[in-house]
């Protein structure tokens, strides 16, 4: 088959994809864009690039025009992800492989997924352990019935870069991805010292952790599923780990390893079971992107449905933004007979705003 030609859009985390790209046996990487030239030499750097091998734009909608692409990686800041996407989807670009959050507003998400559903446009958004072997492997146990059927999940990341829309969103991706379903309501609570982060995204592009909270939630989902998310700078740092607990076993899945207990009944006793998949995660961001890269292309080409899909990055982010908001506490999406509180289903209806609450 014919190689795809790629191109990356925002040079400083996207030198990363570039280098996803530039490993891919099927890939061409043939432009990349950033407003600020400078940082086209961290592209040369991180990916291994040969000055000159590449086109370099400081103009988005000039590359669109002037380059024939198959494959766009969108990583810009967070809150500058939605015009850029809608722009290579207009363009009648196959594929887009986006960065997290999905953007710093739910608006903004909206318009993506509106743009890239009216043009057929396949799009990943970079919850990075959607695509790692070992996440994936433990998936497809979980929907083979390895632990009966999944009920809870326990999901852990600690430490200084245990940031809201940094590193947390990466790990309530992957909760979204076990779970296979929506949220309906969360419970939630900032790390000490965040207790007056209002609305207004104030990441900073991860730049400086102190300005990202850590955060504690529960998060129901529509098929049954609860998830416990700890987040918190307070805690230590070992990497993002998820316990994955079922009717019939439990599976721990991390950075560093994965281990498998079941049982042949439920309420048996646990015995260790075997563990296939590959343990720990590579070294590097770039590494970690080619099965991301690998993943697009198949659902360009085989009609594969997307593991980390914008519509579940987008409940991604409205979880994130019910933590941003510091007088909700309680949360759910749909219409809520109290003004300064929205709730997920009528089930749920009981989880009044704080302001009724009081």
């Amino acid at each position: 088959m014919s190689r795809l030609r790629a191109a990356v859009i925002g040079c400083g985390v996207g030198s990363h994809h570039a280098y996803a790209y530039q490993h891919h046996p099927d890939v061409d990487l043939v432009a990349i864009c950033d407003v600020n030239p400078a940082v086209f030499d961290r592209v040369y750097t991180t990916a291994g690039v040969e000055r000159g091998a590449v086109r370099e734009f400081t103009d988005y909608g000039g590359m669109l025009r002037d380059e024939r692409l198959d494959l766009v990686s969108v990583a810009t800041p967070d809150q500058f992800h939605a015009g850029p996407v809608i722009a290579a989807a207009e363009a009648g670009v196959a594929g887009i492989l986006c960065e997290k959050p999905i953007a710093s507003e739910l608006a903004d998400a909206d318009r993506m997924i509106e743009a890239v559903e009216r043009h057929g446009t396949r799009m990943l958004v970079d919850h990075t352990r959607n695509f790692d072997p070992a996440y994936v492997e433990v998936r497809e146990w979980v929907r083979r019935g390895e632990i009966g059927t999944l009920t809870r999940i326990v999901a852990y990341l600690g430490g200084k870069r245990a940031m809201l829309f940094r590193n947390t969103t990466h790990l309530l991706g992957s909760v979204c991805f076990y779970a296979e379903s929506s949220p309906t309501w969360v419970f939630a609570a900032l790390d000490p010292g965040f207790e007056d982060y209002g609305l207004v995204y104030k990441g900073e592009g991860g730049k400086d952790p102190a300005l990202d909270p850590g955060a504690t939630l529960v998060v129901n989902f529509a098929n049954g599923v609860r998830a416990l998310v700890m987040a918190s700078k307070r805690t230590p740092a070992f990497g993002v780990q998820l316990d994955l607990l079922g009717t019939r076993g439990r599976i721990i899945v991390g950075d560093r390893e994965t281990r498998v207990w079941q049982s042949a009944e439920e309420e048996g006793a646990l015995q260790p079971g075997p563990v296939t998949a590959r343990q720990g995660i590579d070294a590097t961001l770039g590494q970690r992107l080619v099965p991301a890269v690998d993943h697009l292309i198949a659902m360009i080409r085989d009609g594969v449905p997307a593991d980390s899909p914008p519509r579940a990055a987008r409940d991604v982010l409205e979880l994130m933004l019910s933590l941003s908001a510091r007088r909700r506490r309680a949360w759910c999406p749909s219409a809520c007979p109290y003004p300064a509180q929205r709730h997920l289903s009528k089930a749920t209806e009981f989880l009044a705003c704080e302001r009724e609450r009081r």
